[in-house]
């Protein structure tokens, strides 16, 4: 078990290979990821066809969706002639009911809450109907129900694209048939590849130093640091665990050092 004193002791100041369910170790330097970013910023950005106000990202598993997912939804994007896009991360995966996933707009939006669904559907309308903001829905998989947010997306087709909607995927053969009706509304379809194993080394060098580490080299060799990105085959999540396992075996490998020279002197 990595202890935080361990890390201390070696020179980290935190785990450099847990795997957060935030944006702590979001890593900008993967191709793939930088392209989605500039795709969708474009996405965003274009005005031309009203109808076209939904966006999916495919991508394999373990090559880092969620994460960037959740940094697509805390991006401030300025837009020009407009005002604030508000974004919200949504995992499909804890949306029980719809009115969670109203209620969640509401609280992005800072909007008075109602009892009824259909009273916060309106209270969404009205909140942004009247100002220049705009609101970006990034859901972490396929859509739970789909009836809120058709609705949402119908309104937006005449209110100048005021609520987009960016879906990230499984990298499957049949996309449209995820998505179901809302097909209607795509725009924009992005596949990316897994990040290739000279990147996943270059990320677990860079979650080293952003863990306090000055010298990755010194506790993570580039022979091993290349053999764990190949054995990874593509993944991150895999990446960071064979990583984090070495890392508890270099950790433990130097506690036994520490302690064989005490335990001379005391003979």
């Amino acid at each position: 078990m990595i202890t935080t004193p361990d890390l201390i002791q070696t020179g980290f100041l935190e785990h450099p290979f847990i795997h957060y369910q935030d944006t702590r170790f979001f890593y900008p330097n993967l191709n793939e990821q930088r392209k989605v970013f500039e795709v969708v910023h474009s996405f965003l950005s274009d005005q031309k066809d009203p109808y076209k106000n939904l966006g999916v990202v495919a991508g394999p598993v373990g090559s880092g969706k969620s994460m960037l997912a959740m940094k697509l939804a805390e991006t401030h994007f300025f837009l020009e002639n407009q005002g604030a896009m508000f974004g919200l991360y949504l995992n499909t995966n804890t949306l029980t009911e719809p009115r969670h996933f109203l209620m969640a707009v509401i609280e992005t939006l800072g909007i008075q809450s109602a009892r009824s669904n259909a009273n916060r559907i309106e209270n969404i309308y009205d909140r942004l109907e009247h100002s220049a903001d705009q609101l970006l829905l990034v859901l972490d998989g396929p859509p739970v129900d789909q009836e809120y947010l058709t609705q949402l997306l119908n309104w937006s087709v005449e209110h100048q694209k005021k609520i987009r909607t960016i879906i990230f995927l499984q990298d499957l053969n049949n996309t449209v048939s995820n998505i179901g009706s809302l097909s209607q509304f795509l725009g924009l379809y992005v596949p990316f590849r897994s990040p290739s194993i000279q990147e996943i080394a270059s990320l677990l060098y860079a979650r080293c130093r952003m863990a306090g580490l000055a010298e990755p080299l010194s506790v993570l060799p580039e022979s091993k640091a290349i053999e764990i990105s190949e054995n990874a085959r593509g993944s991150l999540t895999e990446a960071l665990f064979l990583a984090s396992d070495y890392l508890s075996s270099v950790l433990e490998e130097r506690k036994t050092k520490l302690t064989i020279p005490n335990l001379i002197s005391q003979i």
